[in-house]
């Protein structure tokens, strides 16, 4: 399976009416501009109005007008990356991204533009938790959860256990190495 199969496989939120491309191939977009070195939604616009012709013939698309600024953040603030990270998941797996033998890291990061009542005592936000084979230099699955609903610890082993991962050696950071009190 190539990721450009398992991109479909993401629901599309959106009604029918408006749309001019589908779902993946908007996320195809963002990850081809993301691997370009264009960040955030300003930057991806950048990208996608500087390529779009090539782009669009090169997908095959009608119109040559790719997503502006404003699709770009609002589809990207609308979109189910727990649905995202499923399918990224499947894919990574499907393409042997990891074999036995190969060395991994797992790291957690909150995501800063995520927090909610940032001034209350128990402030919520998004975390992602990656894992990173590192003799390829890629991430080979993701799994994405709120600090109010669940912990980083939970999180890496709900990835672990979708994984499904043998032979292969992973480091953690500190907060993993605790006891059961």
């Amino acid at each position: 399976m190539t990721l450009i199969e398992a991109l479909p496989t993401i629901p599309d939120h959106r009604r029918g009416a408006g749309q001019r491309y589908p779902l993946w191939i908007f996320l195809l977009l963002v990850i081809l501009g993301t691997m370009s070195g264009y960040r955030g939604f300003r930057g991806l616009s950048r990208f996608m109005q500087r390529h779009q012709g090539y782009l669009a013939e090169r997908l095959g698309l009608r119109r040559a007008n790719l997503p502006s600024y404003s699709t770009i953040r609002r589809l990207l603030l609308e979109i189910d990356f727990n649905a995202v990270a499923q399918a990224f998941n499947y894919w990574a797996k499907q393409a042997g991204l990891v074999s036995v033998g190969d060395n991994c890291a797992i790291d957690g990061k909150s995501l800063k533009n995520t927090v909610t009542d940032p001034f209350a005592a128990q402030q919520n936000f998004v975390n992602v938790v990656s894992m990173f084979q590192l003799k390829q230099g890629v991430v080979v699955g993701q799994k994405v959860f709120e600090n109010g609903e669940q912990s980083e610890i939970q999180a890496v082993y709900e990835l672990l256990q979708q994984l499904q991962l043998t032979g292969v050696s992973v480091s953690l950071d500190a907060l993993h190495a605790q006891k059961n009190s």
